[in-house]
């Protein structure tokens, strides 16, 4: 008899701890981190070599706007005002009119830094939209914008003035 009794009673012992143990958790001081144990001395091991955050792969058919890198026409601006001094061709409907103005082309540089999906955003028309579209249409290769080193696709829009005074 004695057996038992010690028995139900270390299991009561047994039950508050754990009572008391779920009320520790859920109570005033739940928040509270836990006491770190007592320190065990053992040899240090060698620290993990820092992590080096991968590349993110770029999807080919992404069109970026702001790359890290922007494309420059080879030679820079004055090369770019050269080609485009040297390949304009005025259109007569426009010389006879006196119409002169900006055009805004918009196209996609591809990873190449070729043209690719040109169109005009605004511009005079009587002819002047129709020309500078076939000049950036045959403008040479740019230096292609880059995305984490990597060459990618990119929107640029082009002011093209023509000046009837010429």
């Amino acid at each position: 008899m004695t057996h038992s009794l010690r028995f139900f009673s270390l299991l009561g012992l047994f039950g508050l701890l754990g009572a008391g143990q779920s009320r520790a958790q859920s109570g005033p001081y739940a928040s509270m981190p836990a006491r770190p144990a007592a320190a065990v001395s053992t040899p240090a091991a060698a620290p993990a070599p820092p992590m080096v955050p991968a590349a993110p792969t770029i999807n080919p058919d992404s069109v970026f706007i702001n790359p890290e890198v922007r494309p420059q026409f080879v030679g820079g601006d004055k090369a770019f005002k050269a080609y485009l001094a040297k390949s304009i061709r005025y259109p007569q409907q426009a010389l006879q009119r006196h119409v002169s103005g900006r055009v805004l082309v918009n196209f996609v540089l591809n990873a190449q830094g070729r043209v690719t999906d040109a169109h005009v955003i605004s511009g005079p028309g009587s002819g002047l939209n129709d020309e500078a579209l076939r000049l950036v249409w045959l403008m040479p290769p740019w230096e292609p914008a880059r995305s984490n080193g990597q060459p990618v696709r990119v929107a640029c829009t082009v002011p093209i003035a023509f000046s009837a005074d010429r």
